[in-house]
Formats: structure tokens, sequence, C-alpha cells
């Protein structure tokens, strides 16, 4: 099996499709994440474990659109729950329906940090929507988010993802960057960067924005910078340092709520936040599926019409019943879920170690649950995003493209994520790491027979 490799020949469909589309679509893609820079992919279905291109090649996905689909592709339960809905209820109703009190009751089951919640479009929504309402609550106006951390694409928090370091100033005291041109300039100065793990360092910039700062914006695990997780006492320090100064601690659980626990990685480390963002494994894959909500003092600003959060298409009772079918699966049977997912996850990670280690390749794997990634060219644990940048993205990049032409999937990017599903078995981590070894020692002896680059 390590030695097969997908021959350029049999992507002639997919080849054809995606430049036909980049007649009519800006840049051949609606989200720039998903374009490969080396050999595209068009996606037909999806079944499981495993995806399926326009030339018919199969390929195991260990990307799952970005973690959504804790259950893998198009999983029965919470297809037929859509189905039913579509075919019985309708798509839209613009008001209230019981879905509604259902898919809520589950969530504040679930979630002990929260009393209330709302419905949102996207992770990106429910995050703006968040920080909104701190600012109506505590009547300040700046929100402190971790430099390298995704909240959304939205203006008010497009800043300091990913920041070119030339730019990015000191590591104890980030400069607030733009993720790009078109984002007015005033938002820099409504959002104030930190580092992540970094306690003293936040301290001293609480200290310096005292009476100032709404809220704190928080991935309770970084899992935009790869997967860095907390350090002992990150998470506990930044409650006290939150509640010492009357400053909200929202926390970002768009990828880890419902994925790392059912109660999301406040569960996991027993630090519960402010308020809370949902989306991703919410609704294992159905379209437009977030909410955020929190304590009910602070959701009571939008009970009172407070503060403005509204959409067309939120709450409608067709990603609600995918919402609700992908909840009672995950309350009805917790621990045969999430063992699952550790379980291929813990495989997949001790086989990814192994694997390096054997080839001599410095690399550290690291995960937390069902979610890991590996940064090449590290020798010690990553714990902030400027040593995350700082590794070899150029063995990734090599590795990533020969996994790929050999059917095992994961995302092109070197500081995106690794994730696993129920769908998963054994075979699909036996099938993978074959395919790792032979990616790995055929990137290892190309990259050592490249000519040195100037300055290295």
């Amino acid at each position: 099996m390590s030695d097969f490799v997908i021959d350029e020949s049999h992507l002639s469909r997919t080849q054809e499709i995606f430049e036909k589309r980049q007649q009519v679509v800006a840049g051949g893609e609606s989200s720039y994440a998903r374009l490969s820079s080396t050999r595209p992919i068009v996606m037909t279905h999806g079944e499981g474990a495993a995806f399926f291109d326009a030339d018919g090649n199969r390929y195991i996905d260990w990307c799952l659109g970005y973690g959504p689909m804790i259950f893998g592709h198009r999983p029965k339960p919470v297809v037929d729950a859509i189905v039913k809905q579509i075919t019985e209820g309708g798509m839209m109703y613009t008001f209230p329906h019981e879905l509604d009190y259902e898919v809520g009751r589950k969530i504040v089951q679930a979630v002990p940090s929260v009393d209330l919640v709302r419905f949102a479009n996207s992770g990106a929504e429910a995050t703006q929507a968040a920080m909104r309402l701190a600012r109506a609550y505590t009547g300040k106006d700046k929100i402190l988010k971790w430099e390298g951390g995704y909240h959304g694409f939205l203006d008010c928090h497009a800043l300091s993802y990913h920041p070119p370091l030339d730019v990015a100033g000191p590591e104890r005291r980030p400069y607030t960057v733009r993720c790009g041109s078109g984002i007015p300039r005033v938002m820099e100065e409504c959002v104030v960067t930190g580092t992540y793990n970094d306690l003293d360092g936040l301290e001293h910039i609480v200290r310096e924005q005292r009476g100032e700062l709404a809220a704190i914006i928080c991935e309770p695990i970084m899992a935009n910078a790869g997967i860095i997780p907390p350090e002992d006492g990150w998470l506990d320090g930044l409650r006290g340092i939150c509640d010492e100064n009357g400053i909200l601690l929202i926390f970002d659980e768009v990828i880890t709520g419902f994925r790392v626990a059912l109660g999301g990685a406040q569960q996991l480390y027993d630090v519960m936040p402010d308020i809370t963002c949902w989306g991703m494994a919410l609704g294992a894959g159905t379209p437009a599926a977030a909410a955020f909500g929190g304590r009910k003092e602070i959701m009571d600003v939008e009970t009172r019409n407070e503060v403005f959060h509204g959409s067309t298409y939120n709450s409608n009772p067709m990603v609600l019943a995918g919402i609700n079918a992908t909840l009672d699966i995950l309350i009805n049977d917790t621990e045969r879920v999430y063992g699952h997912l550790n379980k291929i996850a813990d495989a997949m990670v001790h086989g990814m170690r192994k694997v390096f280690q054997e080839q001599g390749v410095p690399a550290q794997v690291q995960q937390v649950g069902p979610m890991w990634q590996v940064f090449f060219g590290q020798e010690k644990p990553v714990t902030r995003y400027r040593q995350a940048r700082h590794s070899d993205m150029l063995f990734y990049h090599h590795l990533q493209m020969e996994c790929q032409a050999r059917g095992v999937y994961f995302h092109n990017f070197y500081l995106e994520r690794w994730f696993s599903s129920t769908a998963h078995t054994q075979t699909e981590v036996d099938t993978s790491l074959e395919a790792i070894e032979a990616a790995t020692r055929t990137v290892k002896e190309r990259l050592a027979n490249l000519p040195a680059m100037p300055g290295h």
C-alpha cells in the first residue's frame, strides 16, 4: 500500500473542473484556505472516513471539513433528521419553533457554564456577537486576543492571525496587525494582542489597559496555530486575572466545543468562561451550525434587546434538526463516542511519532484528545505561536503532497491540524501510517538533495 501513488493521468477530470470554475469563481474557490497550492482537489462525495474526487480517487480524510464532521461524512442519523425536517416541516420558519427549545436545552445540559444561548450562522458570527455582547455588558470597548489566534474573518477580529513576525513587534507585547487589506485601521484600536501561555505578559497588558478591556477572547486550546495546549496554571490564571479586573472571559470553542469533550475544553480543564462560542462539531457537518451562550445575567442583555444580534437564517429548523440529532448522539453515547475519537487519535499520534523518530526527523506531534498537529524541526514542545511559526514548513508541505498523492489527506498548511472521527477505524490508521512512513522517507531524501539556500 505504501508504494501506491495516484497518477497525474488519474486527475484529468479534477483539473478540468478546477480550471472551469476559475472562469466564474474569483480565485477558483469561495474560501481561500481550501485551495491547494500544489494539487487541487475537486470533491464529489464523502462516505464515512473518506472522500472521493472527480476522477474517482479515494482519500482517507483527517481534515474533516476543518473539524465539523465528528462522525465522518454523511452520518445517517444527522442526514435523516435534516431530510425529515425539510420534507415534513420545511427549511425556513422565521418564527420560534420547538427545536429552539430542544437544542438550547441540550447545550445548557452539556455545558455547565451556560444558562442561555443564541443561535448563529457561523463561528465568525458567534464570536463577533460575543464580543459585542461583552462590550455592551461592561460598557468598555477593547477586546484582548492572542497572537496567532483565529476567531473569524470579520473586521472586528481579523487581526493578528498568523502575522508576519517582521511587523508583529515584541513577543511579550505584540502589535495588533490587520489580516490583509480592506480592514479599517481603526479596528487596531479596538483589539489588544497578547501572547498565549504568558501570564506575566498578560498581567502587564491588563495593568496597561486597566479600565478599557471589556473581555479576553481565547481559544482555551490554541488550535489555529497548530495544536498548542495550555500550560499548567494558564487557564486558571487567566480566569483569575479576569475576575480581579472586571474583565469577561470568552472561550472560543468553535473548534474545541463538543469535540475534545461533551462540555468542550472548559470541561477538560475545569475552567468556566463567562461566554462560550460553538460551531464545527456542534452540528457534525451541518452547514451554518453555530451558537453562543453564557451566564444569565450577561445573556439577559440580549433578552432585553440592548444589543443587536440577528440574521435571516439564525435558528432555522433545518440546521437545528442537524444539531439536535448530533447532540442526541453525543449526550446519549458520550463514553463510546469520545473513547473512540481518542483511541483513533492516540494510535495515529503514537504511530507518527514512531515514524519520525525511526527516520531521524525532528518533530513534535502535539495532541489534545482527538486533535493533533506535527511541528517539524522542533526539539521541544511548542508552547507559543512564534515558536510554531518557526517550524519547518517546507518539510510539512512536501509531506502533505506525498501523502495526498498516496490517498491520505490532511490540510496542506503547517499551522492547521488533524482530527479523528467515529468513522475512522484501525484500518484507516494502519493505511495512513504506511503512507506517512513512505512519504517521510521520500521527502527526507528529496530535501537532502536540494541545493543549499544562500545564507543557510
